[in-house]
Formats: C-alpha cells, sequence, structure tokens
C-alpha cells in the first residue's frame, strides 16, 4: 500500500469516525427527536452559545451525509440566527465537505454501506438512473424534484470522476442555499403585510409545482434522464 492510499485511507475513516460521532450526539441529546422544524433547530443551536457557529457547521455537514434532517428546515434555521451571508458561505462549505465525504462514502465502501444507509430499493433506482450518463447527474443537482444527498452517495457507486462531481455540487448547491436562505426565511420576502399576498402566489406555485412533480414524476425523470444522455453523447462526440 503506497502512502498516497495510506493517506487516503485515514482521511476515510476520519471522516466516518465524525460522522458516527455526530450521530450519536445528536441522538443522545433527543436534538433528532426535536429537529421537527426550523424554530426546534434554531434553539438548539443557539444553546451552543459561543459555539453556535460550529453546531451549525456540523448539522449542515451531518445532513448531507448521515442524519435524516431536510436541508431546508437546517438552512432556514440558520438564516433565522446568522442572517442569510453567513448562513450561506458555512453551509457552501459544511454541505460541500458533506457531499463529497458522501461520495467517498460511495466510491470506497461500497454498495452494501450505501443501500444500508438510504435503503437498497433507493439505491437501486438512482444508481440506475446514474448509470446512464453523467449529466443526469447534473440535471438532478439542479432541478429541486430530487434527493441530491443521496445522489451524492450513489454517485460514488458509478464511474463519475472526482473532478466532475466536485464542479457539479458547486455549481448546483450554492444556488438552494442562497434560495433558502433569502426566501425561505422571509428575508427577501417578508411575511407581513401586503408582501403575504406575493408570497400566497408564490406558495400556491410551489404547491402546484410539487402536486405536478408527484403526478408526473416518472416522466420527469425520464425527461431528466434523457436530457441528460444527450448531454453526455454529444461530449462524447469527436470534434470534427
Amino acid at each position: 500500500m503506497n502512502q498516497k492510499t495510506k493517506r487516503l485511507m485515514v482521511a476515510i475513516l476520519i471522516a466516518i469516525a465524525v460522522i458516527i460521532v455526530i450521530y450519536v450526539i445528536f441522538k443522545r441529546t433527543g436534538a433528532l427527536d426535536t429537529f421537527d422544524s426550523a424554530e426546534d433547530i434554531k434553539e438548539f443551536i443557539l444553546k451552543g452559545g459561543v459555539y453556535s457557529y460550529l453546531i451549525f457547521f456540523f448539522i449542515q455537514f451531518a445532513q448531507v451525509t448521515l442524519v435524516p434532517i431536510p436541508a431546508f428546515l437546517t438552512t432556514v434555521a440558520g438564516t433565522l440566527v446568522f442572517g442569510p451571508w453567513q448562513t450561506t458561505l458555512i453551509s457552501i462549505v459544511a454541505q460541500m465537505l458533506g457531499a463529497v465525504v458522501a461520495f467517498i462514502i460511495g466510491r470506497k465502501l461500497g454498495r452494501k454501506v450505501v443501500a444500508w444507509i438510504v435503503g437498497d430499493e433507493q439505491t437501486e433506482k438512482w444508481q440506475t438512473q446514474l448509470g446512464k450518463g453523467k449529466y443526469v447527474f447534473f440535471l438532478m443537482m439542479l432541478f429541486p424534484f430530487f434527493p441530491d444527498d443521496i445522489l451524492c452517495m450513489v454517485a460514488g457507486l458509478t464511474d463519475m470522476s472526482y473532478r466532475f462531481f466536485v464542479v457539479t455540487n458547486l455549481i448546483t448547491r450554492p444556488i438552494a442555499i442562497v434560495c433558502t436562505c433569502y426566501l425561505g426565511s422571509g428575508y427577501l420576502i417578508p411575511f407581513s403585510g401586503y408582501w403575504l399576498i406575493l408570497w400566497a402566489v408564490l406558495i400556491a406555485g410551489v404547491i402546484a409545482a410539487l402536486v405536478l412533480s408527484f403526478l408526473y414524476q416518472e416522466k420527469i425523470e425520464n425527461f431528466v434522464t434523457k436530457l441528460g444522455q444527450k448531454l453526455t453523447k454529444k461530449r462524447n462526440e469527436p470534434k470534427k
């Protein structure tokens, strides 16, 4: 075993150990059982006092890898505590690190570990989809209809390169974080006065999109898959 491989194995073991420690802490403190809303997560962060930034960082890191907490809730909670700019920066760094660790888990620990974490059915489904072309992954990460955190782990099971994975996340993940920080928290559009009319329209649009995405989930997946295949094929065509 060469030095480079040894360092990589040590890094993976440390990352896994950190994830397990975070999960155990959240489980023993009862945090996972109380994380039902952004307000609950906000209160948990504030209890950390001077360590609030570190706690929020670990929450954002953990929710990408092992802890089943919706990213929307954790990001909104962070915005309520730290404001949109600081939350955006912390979230991008933490979630990017979490995404890379999730990818490494899939790449180095294999399908059995991924199936244990996300479920065999989900692993099979998304592995099949991602096997149809790397740009399928890019589009799924870009659109809000897909489980991006599961996709990051399953992507490690494919032949996707580290570079493409990281670049895709650097492009797509900040978009979702910024939108959540400035819209989901009420920072950009207040939850009061005449703004409530605009919120009613936006919420109606989101509900309609969710309903349509549920009703036409298979068609949406097929469309994204075909589009991704076309982009992959075009990319791989020899230049004239």
